[in-house]
């Protein structure tokens, strides 16, 4: 128990270090949901600034990408599906369109934004992936893996520095998110 409360506590200094706080204020609303539905993502939010271990973080975020699904409706899951059969085929123009279609049908579905994204990412339509990423998160404000994707993609774009303010805005959601390694730490300061 002492090492993971230890764990924790490197993690939160380093977080501190790194210009990032987590979260204590009630979360900025999501587009479309009702009381029940925003209870739960409360709670799923406050599961994963709690847990422990990052093999918790993943059990957790499966459940944050399980809700954020749940508003496909059955048209939108089929555009879904087949955008990820396209995907397998690295068949990215079905993939778009497919998406493309998904928002459209459901234009508040801030996953759909965040798929469509996604595959413009792997196109290379760097600045329209950030334009659906900016959707994204305009439904969704919580959305940390849209958050890193920003951060990715202006990587890929050259904008190092301009790219770390997205990274540890998701970092201050998910303390377990997979690209911290990409906020570049400050440089040590002398005394």
């Amino acid at each position: 128990m002492a090492m993971r409360a230890l764990g924790i506590s490197a993690m939160a200094a380093w977080l501190a270090l790194s210009g990032v706080h987590l979260r204590a204020e009630p979360l900025p609303p999501m587009v479309g949901l009702d009381v029940s539905a925003a209870k739960e993502r409360a709670g799923l939010f406050a599961e994963l600034r709690a847990a422990n271990n990052e093999v918790d973080a993943r059990e957790i975020e499966n459940k944050i990408w399980k809700f954020w699904l749940k508003p496909a409706d059955k048209v939108s899951q089929n555009f879904l599906d087949m955008s990820k059969e396209a995907q397998l085929r690295f068949d990215y123009g079905n993939a778009l369109v497919a998406l493309e279609a998904v928002v459209k049908h459901q234009p508040q579905f801030s996953e759909g934004w965040n798929q469509l994204a996604y595959v413009l990412f792997l196109a290379g339509s760097y600045d329209a992936s950030l334009e659906a990423l900016a959707r994204t998160l305009q439904l969704e404000p919580m959305h940390y893996a849209a958050l890193a994707g920003m951060g990715i993609v202006l990587i890929q774009q050259g904008k190092d520095e301009e790219a770390q303010a997205p990274l540890k805005r998701a970092l201050a959601i998910n303390p377990w998110l997979k690209e911290r390694n990409l906020i570049v730490k400050p440089p040590e300061q002398k005394l």
